[in-house]
Parts: structure tokens; C-alpha cells; sequence
């Protein structure tokens, strides 16, 4: 495009040129027609269209270099040098043949005439076509920079995600194999089973490997297996509801983006062995808004709530709740950037409550 352009910019000037030599040879009483000015001017004026080709040619082999400024100085001296002298030939060629207003009588007298009155202006044209050429290249440099630095810093952005996810994987692996180990002292049977759940649970994490979002239904899946197994260690009085609004089921959102707050709700809420002892999952959407809420009716969160931009955690900071919730923060931030609310908070009834608001596309 940027050659085609600079072949065909000089189409304007020729056709000014040649309306301005319709004029003024009226004007002098030489009447020239539209066709004969439009051939000679055009002539003139598209030589350049050839020359351009030839300084974009050199403007991507020769790069501007302040280390090598003589060197380069020095090849474009020498061919302006030579495109404005065959320049020069041409136009006088041009004008001796169609007969220029000043009663051009011989090629020589031409020559003369165009030197005193072209060649500075040809020096100028030459210039000013490797100066724009240069322009268009920098831009095109920058551009390439600008994409490469894009591109880079996704590749980083994602493989800090999957780094973090990483990490989040062996992390509730290793409980839920300590939670076997327990199981077989007392029932080799029931360990057996959770094992086989163990192992549908990293069949599902590996279909997603490579995802920073999946659907909610698939969340919601490990969502359920992980709660089969955490039953081993808390008993069957764990009460698990999830509530999915169907409108919200094929919305995309990070993996593992619940377990984790599904885990610290065991973990910090609720005590192994106890009756009556709930969790509750919500998952909707409101309008371009997805609404994420677990809450459990255990002891709730230690110490003051604190707040810190978007994100309200338990005093003195988040991280010492654990991989789960600290991975989870990092993940959305990186994400959503500040598009994202969560807010972790005591209910009045007793428990936690945690509540993430997620920016998603509108279908």
C-alpha cells in the first residue's frame, strides 16, 4: 500500500500542472489542449511515481543509522544527483517536443531553460520523498515495536496465569489425597471411591488446562466433585447448595476460580465432624454483570475487616489466608484489571460471606 501510494500521489500535481499550462497559454495566446497538457505535465510529473520506488527501495535496505550518517548522506547526494539530472534530460525532452511557452526552439535551449528554472526544484522533490519515506518507515517501526510489545506482554500476562493455576492445582491435590489417607484407616471401600473422585477431579482440571476462562457449568463441576471428596474429612452434615441462574451457565469466567473460595470456607469457616454445617454457591447474571457469592454459616473471619482498593479481606492482609484466596486476587487483577469488585465479609448470622462481581460479554 505504501509504494502504491507513493506511485500514484503524483497524478494531482500533474493534473494542477496541467490545468495551470491550459491557462496560462491561453493567457499568452498558445492554446493547449486538455489531452496534449495532460500527457506532457503527466510525463513530468510521473517520473517521480518511478523514482519514489527507487528511494523506498533504498530507505528499507540502508536504515538511517547516526553511527554511519556520512556514509549515508553521501549515496543519497549521489543518487538525487543522478535521478534530478535524468530528470532534467526528460522535462527538456518533454518540452522541446510539445513546445513550451517560451518558444523553445532547440533540445539544448531546452536543457538550459530547465536547468535555470527545474533543477533546485528537483533537488527539493528528492528530498522531500526521502524524508516522507523515512516517516512512513518509522511509523511502520514503531507499529512492529507496539505489536511485538503487545504480544509479549500477553505472552507474560498468560503465563503468569498459568503459573498461578499451576499452582492452585497441586494445592488441592494434596489435600484431597491427605483426606484419602485418612479414609484408609477407617474404610478402604469409601477411600477407594474418593480416589476415583480424585482422579475425575484432575481429569477436569486437565480439560481446561491451557484456559484462563471456561464456561460456568464446567466450574460448577469441579465445584461438585471437590465437595464429594471434601465430605470424607467433614462428614455427611456438610450441607452444599449451588444455585446457577441457566441465563449465566455458558458465561466464561476464570478456572478454579471457585474451589479455592469453596476450600477457605472449609477451611477457616467450618470444623471436620460438626452437624449442620452448610455452604452455599450463587452463581447469575445481572445484565453484563456476573454475580459470584459462596457463603458458609461457620465461625467466620478473624480479626477487622480492612480495605484495600477493590478488595476487602481479613486483617492484616489476604495473604495470610492462604494460596487459594491470594491466587484468586492476582488472577482477576490480571484479568480485569479494575473491572472486577470482591468483598469478603462477616455475616450477621454467623459466617462468611464472598461475594466477586465479573465483567462479561453481553450475547
Amino acid at each position: 500500500m505504501t509504494r502504491l501510494l507513493f506511485a500514484v500521489v503524483w497524478v494531482i500535481p500533474a493534473v494542477l500542472a496541467a490545468l495551470q499550462l491550459i491557462l496560462v497559454g491561453d493567457a499568452s495566446g498558445t492554446h493547449y489542449s486538455l489531452t496534449t497538457a495532460l500527457f506532457w505535465q503527466g510525463a513530468s510529473w510521473m517520473m517521480w511515481g518511478l523514482w519514489s520506488q527507487v528511494v523506498l527501495t533504498l530507505v528499507e535496505r540502508v536504515k538511517l543509522d547516526t553511527a554511519r550518517i556520512l556514509p549515508w548522506i553521501s549515496m543519497h547526494v549521489a543518487v538525487s544527483a543522478v535521478i534530478c539530472t535524468v530528470n532534467v534530460f526528460a522535462i527538456a525532452w518533454l518540452d522541446h517536443i510539445f513546445g513550451a511557452i517560451g518558444q523553445v526552439t532547440s533540445y539544448a535551449f531546452a536543457v538550459r531553460v530547465v536547468l535555470v528554472n527545474h533543477l533546485d526544484f528537483q533537488v527539493v522533490l528528492y528530498w522531500a520523498v526521502v524524508g516522507a519515506a523515512y516517516m512512513v518507515e518509522f511509523v511502520r517501526r514503531y507499529r512492529e515495536r507496539d505489536r511485538a510489545a503487545t504480544a509479549l506482554e500477553q505472552k507474560l500476562a498468560s503465563t503468569q496465569l498459568e503459573a498461578l493455576r499451576m499452582q492452585l492445582n497441586p494445592h488441592f491435590l494434596f489435600n484431597a489425597l491427605n483426606s484419602v489417607a485418612e479414609l484408609m484407616e477407617m474404610d478402604v471401600r469409601e477411600a477407594q471411591r474418593t480416589l476415583t473422585r480424585v482422579a475425575d477431579l484432575l481429569r477436569l482440571s486437565l480439560r481446561s488446562a491451557g484456559s484462563s476462562l471456561i464456561p460456568v457449568w464446567q466450574e460448577i463441576e469441579l465445584v461438585e466433585l471437590y465437595l464429594q471428596i471434601a465430605r470424607v474429612r467433614y462428614g455427611q452434615g456438610l450441607d452444599a447448595d449451588i444455585t446457577v441462574d441457566p441465563s449465566a451457565v455458558d458465561d466464561m469466567l476464570p478456572s478454579f476460580l471457585l474451589q479455592p473460595l469453596v476450600e477457605n470456607a472449609l477451611k477457616h469457616g467450618l470444623a471436620p465432624g460438626h452437624p449442620d454445617q452448610s455452604i452455599e454457591v450463587h452463581v447469575k447474571r445481572n445484565g453484563g454483570v456476573l454475580e459470584i457469592i459462596v457463603e458458609d454459616n461457620g465461625r467466620g473471619l478473624d480479626g477487622l475487616l480492612t480495605t484495600s482498593g477493590r478488595f476487602l479481606a481479613a486483617a492484616p492482609s489476604v495473604d495470610g489466608l492462604g494460596i487459594g484466596l491470594t491466587n484468586t486476587r492476582m488472577r482477576l487483577t490480571m484479568l480485569y484489571g479494575d473491572r472486577y469488585a470482591f468483598r469478603m465479609s462477616n455475616q450477621a448470622s454467623g459466617g462468611c460471606r464472598v461475594e466477586i462481581r465479573l465483567p462479561v460479554d453481553d450475547r
